[in-house]
């Protein structure tokens, strides 16, 4: 039953039809009586791309399903993507395959900072409940209730918090207790045994999610690349860009956000663009170049009510990431387009159902680089003669998937769990209704 807002927005009178012959009594619904207002009219803008029919172009917002999407999916081939372009480092192959000059993996790393920086603006910025009138007035799906209430800081980052650091704290322990280990018995005969102070200490020094401790002695002395967990790197960026979009969150008001949020994204791009020539791969030029992806993917979801959702735009976005990789400056200035074109394909692709119910790309993500190592150690003890690389590339990301099957379901979805019960411990009380 559709409310007279949705009335008013969606269904314009025809201009072939008399505006001052009655019309039939629409119905009503309680409980958009208080919509009914010109506060509430004016939030609601009209749309002003059409499409060749004639009919408006959906939004962003309207074409993006938060329940039923296929983010997951392209999450788990940005994850298989990391995986894949460390064969080549790990197998002595040479280089991993790039993109106009750009690693594989690095393309990969900037896709989950675009994805993640749209979705965790929606867990931080919950939409009002006119917003939510407004995006289904013209369907049958009631407003949902939870979009009423925003978290508070400490809510969100513990949320955060509970999300990537128990499947971290873990891959540390397994990987001290049960990789290095095993990786001197597929190792010669003659290796020694890993060193458990140096073991520990991999753990200990690792804790704070910047990684200082690469290896453990003992352990991958004939590896090409004597180390344990590369990707591990990125996981101190992805936290403080939580940190700093909860943090803007709170200080800013609601209605200098917007603003707030788009000066930082410039900020942050044009500073990396100026750092360039002086970077080296460092803390601060890494911060720089996934911060932006990150904050384009908050900006896109700030304007998801007025970005339309097409396929020449995608196209256009492809093209300027194209472009960008081209000329040398696909970090920083690809991120808003590669966000776009991420999040129409997370809207578009019929891709809904894989991930859905148990989401392992951040399990491979972790795992992989290990298991890899591991995987390389046993297949030279079983041949001298190497495999080819698409060989082991596949079978590193098979190898892998019982390793994130196991993370999501022992420790990432328990942490789910842990995670709704704590963030509703420390939910702010709601405010008292105004009279």
């Amino acid at each position: 039953m559709r409310c007279r807002l949705a009335a008013r927005v969606y269904q314009p009178t025809p201009l072939h039809l008399d505006r001052d012959r009655p019309q039939p009594a629409r119905p009503r619904h309680d409980r958009c009586a208080e919509a009914e207002t010109p506060v509430a009219r004016a939030h609601v803008l009209p749309l002003t791309l059409t499409q060749r029919d004639g009919g408006p172009v959906a939004t962003l917002d309207e074409a993006f399903n938060p329940r039923r999407n296929s983010l997951n999916a392209l999450r788990l081939v940005l994850a298989a993507l990391v995986i894949v372009s460390h064969a080549w480092i790990i197998g002595g192959y040479g280089y991993p395959p790039a993109l106009m000059g750009v690693d594989i993996g690095m393309f990969a790393v900037c896709g989950f900072f675009a994805i993640s920086g749209y979705l965790i603006a929606a867990s931080r910025l919950s939409a009002s409940r006119l917003s939510s009138l407004s995006r289904h007035a013209g369907g049958s799906r009631p407003p949902r209730a939870d979009l009423q209430t925003e978290p508070g800081l400490l809510a969100f980052l513990l949320r955060r918090f509970l999300r990537i650091y128990p499947a971290f704290l873990t891959v540390l322990l397994v990987t001290a207790v049960i990789f290095a280990p095993l990786s001197t018995l597929l190792a010669s005969t003659d290796t020694p045994a890993p060193s458990y102070p140096s073991a520990a200490s991999y753990v200990v020094a690792n804790l704070s999610l910047h990684i200082t401790q690469w290896g453990i002695d003992g352990t991958l002395l004939t590896a090409r690349i004597p180390t344990w967990n590369i990707p591990l790197w990125s996981l101190v960026f992805e936290a403080l860009c939580y940190l700093a979009l909860g943090l803007l969150a709170s200080v800013v008001p609601r209605r200098f956000f917007t603003p707030a949020a788009v000066t930082l994204f410039a900020g942050i791009t044009l500073a990396a663009v100026l750092t360039r020539p002086f970077g080296s791969a460092g803390f601060t030029d890494n911060l720089l170049a996934l911060g932006s992806f990150f904050f384009a993917g908050v900006v896109l979801y700030l304007f998801r009510q007025r970005m339309p959702s097409s396929a020449p735009l995608a196209l256009i976005a492809a093209g300027m990431v194209l472009l960008l990789l081209a000329l040398g400056f696909f970090k920083p200035l690809a991120a808003f387009p590669l966000a776009y074109l991420l999040l129409y394909l997370g809207a578009v692709l019929p891709l809904h159902r894989i991930g859905a119910r148990n989401d392992i790309s951040y399990g491979l993500y972790v795992y992989g680089f290990p298991v890899q190592q591991l995987l390389l150690l046993a297949t030279q003890s079983l041949t001298e003669n190497p495999m080819p690389v698409a060989v082991f590339a596949t079978l590193s990301v098979v190898a892998t998937i019982p390793f994130a099957l196991a993370s999501w379901f022992l420790v990432e979805r328990p942490a789910l769990t842990l995670k709704r019960f704590a963030a509703s411990r420390v939910a702010p009380a709601p405010a008292p209704a105004r009279t």
